[in-house]
């Protein structure tokens, strides 16, 4: 067998590996597995090939990766679940979930944390109960809260520190928050 033979056969096996690989995923082992058998075989031709053979066969390398590699990605992207997951509306964005469609609504309002928020937990807004996260400041459960922010699809909260901040004009609650507090204020 003459170094072309073998170094076809070398390559061919790269070219094997790289097709298993798109099949069984193995976290890349079978590419550098593919790239060693690439580089030996090239490298028998430059060793014992001419100069058009050797420059033939790093063309053939820098031109082949790159479109194996294309190829590839294209096909484990097809064959991959997150594709199988989006295969729904493609311009669908995080706030169409239900999950997060209304939480703009919530801005200025106030609501009562339901779970000791540290710096995360539930908070309770007219019946509607939202997950909610501080300002960095841990609340407990049974407190009086106002949602200053909505970002990412995250309600930012802040505790009420008395009377004084709670807007009755404000969008909140349809009843009383002053009804929940134990405050002494002439009623």
């Amino acid at each position: 067998m003459d170094y072309l033979a073998i170094a076809l056969i070398l390559i061919g096996v790269g070219v094997a590996l790289l097709a298993a690989e798109i099949v069984l995923p193995t976290g890349g082992v079978l590419v550098v597995g593919a790239l060693l058998f690439f580089g030996l075989g090239v490298g028998t031709i430059l060793y014992y090939g001419t100069t058009v053979e050797a420059v033939v066969a790093l063309a053939g390398l820098a031109v082949g990766l790159p479109a194996a590699g294309y190829a590839a990605v294209a096909a484990w992207r097809r064959m991959s679940l997150g594709s199988a997951l989006d295969a729904g509306d493609p311009d669908a964005t995080a706030a169409d979930l239900p999950q997060i469609a209304g939480l703009d609504e919530l801005k200025g309002r106030v609501g009562k944390t339901v779970s000791p928020l540290r710096p995360g937990g539930a908070v309770d807004f007219e019946g509607r109960r939202v997950d909610a996260l501080t300002e960095g400041m841990m609340v407990d459960a049974g407190v009086w809260v106002r949602c200053v922010a909505v970002k990412g699809g995250r309600v930012i909260v802040r505790q009420l520190e008395g009377p004084a901040d709670l807007d009755l004009n404000a969008p909140g609650p349809a009843r009383d928050p002053l009804d929940d507090l134990d405050l002494d204020v002439g009623r």
